[in-house]
């Protein structure tokens, strides 16, 4: 941690105008990458929450709607094997004030039919 010298006329020395956009930098990654594991987390619920919804025979529109719900703007595809009900739900994250850095998230659950 850097030691903020002041002049005799109360000025802040240069070494805090040096480190103050670090400062800056990291404190904005530490924020992006902890809404990164807030969305892929909606992202892994609404996997589960819709394959929960086929497995009990509700309609693919009503599991749509509750992505849509939980994860606005995500993709949403949904197989049924072996009497199994899997739900795949894939979202583009975007870096906040970078929209050009996107970042892939996707989570997959999978319910027996009952």
């Amino acid at each position: 941690m850097a030691v903020v010298r002041r002049d005799e006329r109360g000025m802040v020395t240069a070494e805090t105008v040096v480190v103050l956009p670090f400062v800056v930098l990291v404190a904005f990654v530490l924020v992006w990458v902890v809404s990164l594991g807030v969305t892929q987390m909606r992202v892994s619920d609404a996997s589960r929450e819709a394959a929960r919804l086929i497995a009990r025979g509700q309609p693919p529109d009503e599991a749509r709607r509750a992505v849509e719900r939980a994860v606005p703007g995500a993709r949403f595809r949904v197989s049924l094997e072996d009497g199994r009900a899997g739900v795949t739900v894939r979202y583009r994250a975007r870096l906040p004030l970078v929209p050009q850095v996107r970042l892939d998230l996707e989570g997959r659950s999978v319910a027996v039919v009952e």
